[in-house]
């Protein structure tokens, strides 16, 4: 029983040095931005022009940052003006997403539970030209388009990587509730 106990901890052991070194994941609280996010570690925040036909031209705010061959990035588009235009932008996010390369899925995603879930879009696509894959997530609220987005990178290793679902799912609109 001792031999077995002391194989099973030299495999834990074995195993976990193998894990690459990544920093700890960070919920992040965007009041200006209406939503709550996590990031493996300090997002940049910058302001970048969207320009779709169907939204128009907006200021948006991007939060990115890359960790271990993985891109994360979570575009906030303010479309108050929009709101009869909504469904159509988020279509048109949809497409955008698919038209990148390769779609794999599409499915239905929901931020928070009960009468305040909210609904979207999320996507995986391979990307043109070998270029990885990119998880997107589309969603529309409170006047505003979120567009969640993980592109893990060939380098990577491994396409399916969890910590690209962990990023487009890891996210609340609950402003005042735990998250």
């Amino acid at each position: 029983m001792r031999l077995v106990a002391m194989a099973f901890a030299s495999a834990v052991a074995v195993f976990g040095m193998s894990l690459p070194a990544s920093a700890a994941w960070v919920e992040h609280k965007y009041d200006d931005l209406g939503v709550v996010k996590e990031f493996p570690g300090e997002p940049k925040r910058e302001i970048v022009e969207y320009k779709t036909p169907v939204a128009g031209t907006a200021k948006a705010t991007r939060l990115s940052m890359s960790e271990d061959n993985i891109d994360y990035v979570l575009t906030v588009v303010p479309l108050k003006d929009k709101l009869d235009a909504s469904a159509s932008i988020m279509g048109e996010c949809v497409f955008m997403a698919e038209d990148e390369g390769e779609p794999l899925a599409n499915m239905t995603t929901r931020i928070e539970p009960g009468a305040k879930a909210v609904y979207g879009r999320l996507l995986s696509v391979d990307l043109a030209d070998k270029k990885g894959r990119r998880q997107t997530a589309c969603l529309f609220t409170k006047g505003n388009l979120y567009i969640v987005q993980a592109t893990v990178r060939p380098e990577h290793g491994q396409m399916n990587s969890p910590l690209a679902i962990r990023f487009t799912n890891s996210m609340s609109f609950n402003m005042e509730g735990e998250h």
